[in-house]
């Protein structure tokens, strides 16, 4: 890890902030070139595969529900999906009226191969950060997000 001095300024802060969002976007435009997916099709194959480890089926409306989008919106994502192999679409066991969406054995090379690494050392990272430190990035990192979420949406 980068050596950090204990008086790190304010520009420094916004600066690196900055420089992560740049990174990050780069890695996402990787993604979606290597993959040939757009960024909620990828959200929603991460977002199957999340599940499937938690032993979690999803139906389409958690996926709408998950990336706030109409089920309109999500059908046609899931259409795509279904045709380039990444997903199928399965008979819900218990309630022959619902279907429930899996990610394919080609999501999964996809897209989990490409973030595992990335997802691997975001863990190291934040796991050779003392208690400390992980409470002030999770408080500041939330503080981010609600400051984010409220542009927009009559926030200022």
């Amino acid at each position: 890890m980068t050596d950090v001095t204990t008086d790190v300024t304010v520009d420094a802060l916004i600066d690196a902030y900055r420089r992560f969002r740049l990174a990050d976007s780069a890695m996402t435009l990787r993604i979606r070139s290597e993959t040939g997916m757009s960024d909620n099709e990828i959200a929603i194959v991460r977002y199957l595969l999340h599940e499937r480890d938690e032993d979690h089926d999803v139906k389409p409306s958690e996926i709408a529900r998950h990336l706030d989008i109409s089920s309109a919106s999500t059908t046609a994502l899931l259409d795509r999906l279904e045709r380039s192999g990444m997903v199928e679409r399965i008979s819900h066991p218990t309630d022959r009226r619902s279907i429930l969406i899996a990610a394919t054995p080609a999501a999964e090379a996809a897209v989990a191969s490409t973030l595992e690494a990335f997802e691997t050392r975001l863990h190291d990272l934040s796991a050779a950060l003392d208690p400390d430190a992980r409470a002030t990035v999770v408080s500041y990192l939330g503080a981010l997000t609600e400051a984010a979420d409220g542009i927009g949406n009559g926030g200022s």
